[in-house]
């Protein structure tokens, strides 16, 4: 069994290198543009095809090697090809574990009943959407959520694995630095005009808010992977590939995916308070950090420090009071699902047409108070359900839960891995080992069969 272990180990390291260094051109390739429109469509079409077949058959070990790329690809498809339909992957969501519930509704037992809260708003959603606004605003509202919904109800009757949990983290880290590769070409290619506000020419024409959020969690798995001492034969690359990440993450003029990292960093010294090896690591950590902040102020001629200097939330305050107000006005069933963009204009609360990007404030503005009885009360549920668990599995729940909640609070319900997030959250395997697999997520445990990817 050891010398199966090793050769096990043995492959899976002689191909970490090559797989990140593909990863990484092939997200330079995207972001040159070679391939034609219509190319990256048809690719992009049959992988989810794929995706969808592996997910129904459930058969995870494939199907977590591929979603993370299709979700990494979804700015580049909203930006580029516009062919795809805006919410793809939102319905491959739904159709996979939309599939999966109903396949196994009788079979199986909720091990976190907190859902039944998210079945009742996925109905409030629903009737106060009745008669909306604008039609054409309804359907995003609804299909970002249901997506999100489902994905919760399949997790909370479902456990992931640690040789799953192990797959899937490796493959969003690699995934990570396939974005940081395409996001790199723009400041390759130059003619870049930085200024103080999230930049869509130093993100290639992507998303910068967006990014914040698929970027910001590459960067704190990639850091942990650093911070693991079981990777310590592999620390340089771990460092080399957290410096890209966190470094094109910052040059997006995006200030979200910093704030994500330092605040799970806080939550890890915190957990980890008692290990006085952890908070050495993090002191060491600091050259990283100046090395980091003297490359982006170099490649921006000192406008990224005026960016982070700059007062205000990019208008975020006066949208959450803008929600307040809609609050107040319609205290009991909101002002009805999508509506709040146009409401905030109606009533002058805001001078044009926004989203809220805020999940919580949209919750509390469309249903009232309905709307916080049981959106708000879920996620104060599933905290209060995590910081009842004990040990590993309690901090690493706590991380993926609260980012999810950084992410929506920052920028609505509109990354796609949101719900990938919310499933690492809730369906949290009940082994002692997932502490080390979590942050291990290249490598099994030596001697472990239940740690080895397949």
């Amino acid at each position: 069994m050891a010398a199966i272990n090793t050769y096990t180990r043995n492959i899976i390291y002689k191909s970490l290198y090559a797989k990140y260094a593909a990863a990484f051109t092939f997200g330079m390739l995207m972001g040159f543009k070679v391939f034609p429109g219509p190319v990256v469509a048809g690719l992009y079409i049959a992988l989810a095809a794929y995706c969808l077949w592996v997910g129904i058959k459930e058969q995870f070990d494939k199907l977590f090697i591929f979603l993370p790329f299709l979700c990494y690809t979804e700015p580049y498809m909203r930006g580029y090809v516009r062919t795809i339909p805006y919410l793809g992957l939102q319905y491959l969501f739904l159709a996979i574990f939309g599939y999966l519930i109903i396949k196994h509704l009788r079979d199986k037992k909720p091990h976190s009943n907190g859902f039944i809260l998210m079945v009742a708003f996925a109905l409030v959603e629903l009737l106060n959407g009745l008669f909306p606004n604008d039609a054409l605003d309804l359907r995003p509202v609804l299909i970002n959520s249901f997506s999100l919904i489902i994905t919760i109800i399949w997790a909370s009757f479902n456990t992931l694995s640690p040789k799953l949990i192990l797959r899937l983290l490796t493959y969003i880290k690699m995934a990570s630095i396939y974005l940081a590769g395409m996001v790199l070409v723009a400041h390759i290619q130059g003619s870049i005009s930085y200024n103080t506000e999230s930049n869509y020419d130093s993100s290639n024409g992507l998303a910068p808010v967006q990014l914040s959020g698929y970027l910001g969690w590459g960067s704190i798995l990639l850091l942990f992977s650093f911070l693991n001492p079981e990777e310590e034969k592999y620390r340089i690359l771990n460092l080399i590939l957290f410096i890209l990440c966190c470094t094109v993450m910052i040059l997006t003029f995006s200030r979200g995916g910093l704030y994500f990292l330092g605040v799970i960093m806080v939550c890890y010294m915190y957990f980890n308070k008692a290990n006085f090896a952890s908070y050495l690591k993090l002191l060491l950590f600091a050259p990283v950090g100046f090395l980091i902040y003297f490359l982006v102020v170099q490649q921006t001629g000192g406008a990224i420090v005026k960016r982070y200097e700059k007062k205000g939330s990019s208008n975020r305050d006066v949208l959450i009071e803008a929600g307040f107000k809609l609050f107040l006005d319609e205290p009991i069933i909101g002002v009805g699902t999508s509506n709040y963009n146009q409401e905030i204009v109606k009533r002058k609360y805001f001078d044009q047409k926004s989203t809220a990007h805020n999940e919580f404030i949209r919750a509390a503005a469309e249903h009232g108070i309905v709307g916080i009885l049981l959106y708000w009360g879920y996620f104060i549920f599933l905290f209060k359900e995590i910081l009842s668990r004990t040990g590993p599995k309690k901090e690493f729940s706590f991380y993926f839960l609260l980012l999810f909640c950084l992410i929506i609070i920052h920028n609505g319900l509109k990354v796609s891995i949101q719900p990938l997030l919310m499933m690492l959250a809730i369906a949290n395997p009940e082994v002692s080992q997932i502490k080390r697999v979590i942050r291990n997520a290249v490598k099994p445990a030596i001697g472990s069969k239940h740690l080895q990817p397949s």
